[in-house]
């Protein structure tokens, strides 16, 4: 299926590793040019060597507005435009990571929140003059199936955020010819935890019966981040096989 991506631009945050360097990968794969934005100007130097040439890097820290408006400015200059924006830079997840109200620090907290779900609409709000300038566009927003299951209050609260802010953003953009959906991962396979056997069982504990990699997620960020996929506008799509007797209205 051709998603109509060739000539695009893109911007992946979070895309020097893991779901987000999967889905640059995907984008480029498509025909798209796309700029990563991270951190670690190494680890993006790496990633954008392994996309090839004509992949750019941009550096911010997401809970600094100044840095992503710049950034985000910078991006779009190299690439000669933005048409697409997909947020996955957050801090990584990890299950039952505080156990428990006694166990919630205020400081990481709010920085969940603050890198998060505040850290994609620094993002969307620097990058929406430049959607706009090209006609329109998508914007995906990596949140996670924390937000639909206890174990770590922060990790929720900052997942379920996410999809708050995505539905808010695809209603006011929606008109404006962009849309904006949401997709929650659950346990993936990436660079980190290849290999790791205990992690992959974990994580083939689906209806599929096998474990969901960051290019099966990416495979669906991309055509959600397509023109083909701008139906789905304001949706929240689960990526993670099946979650067995769970029930979603």
């Amino acid at each position: 299926m051709d998603l109509g991506l060739a000539g695009s631009t893109a911007l992946v945050t979070g895309g020097s590793r893991g779901i987000g360097l999967a889905v640059a990968r995907a984008l480029v794969g498509e025909g798209a040019s796309v700029a990563l934005l991270g951190r670690d100007t190494g680890a993006l130097a790496a990633a954008a060597d392994s996309l090839g040439p004509g992949t750019v890097t941009v550096s911010a820290d997401t809970t600094d507005d100044a840095a992503v408006r710049s950034a985000v400015d910078e991006a779009a200059a190299a690439l000669g435009g933005l048409s697409v924006v997909v947020n996955a830079a957050a801090p990584r997840a990890t299950p039952g990571q505080v156990p428990g109200l006694g166990g919630l620090r205020d400081d990481d907290f709010l920085l969940q929140l603050d890198t998060k779900a505040l850290g994609y609409l620094r993002v969307v709000r620097a990058a929406v003059p430049h959607l706009l300038a090209a006609g329109g566009g998508a914007v995906v927003n990596i949140s996670g199936m924390n937000a639909r299951a206890t174990g770590s209050i922060a990790g929720s609260v900052r997942n379920i955020a996410v999809v708050a802010l995505s539905k808010n953003l695809a209603d006011e953009l929606g008109p404006q010819g962009i849309a904006v959906t949401c997709v929650h991962p659950g346990l993936t396979v990436t660079e980190r935890n290849t290999g790791d056997e205990e992690y992959a069982a974990a994580a083939s504990a689906n209806a599929i019966g096998r474990p969901v990699t960051a290019d099966d997620v990416a495979a669906l960020v991309a055509f959600l981040a397509s023109p083909r996929g701008a139906l789905a506008n304001g949706a929240v799509v689960t990526a993670d096989g099946g979650r067995p007797g769970v029930i979603w209205a």
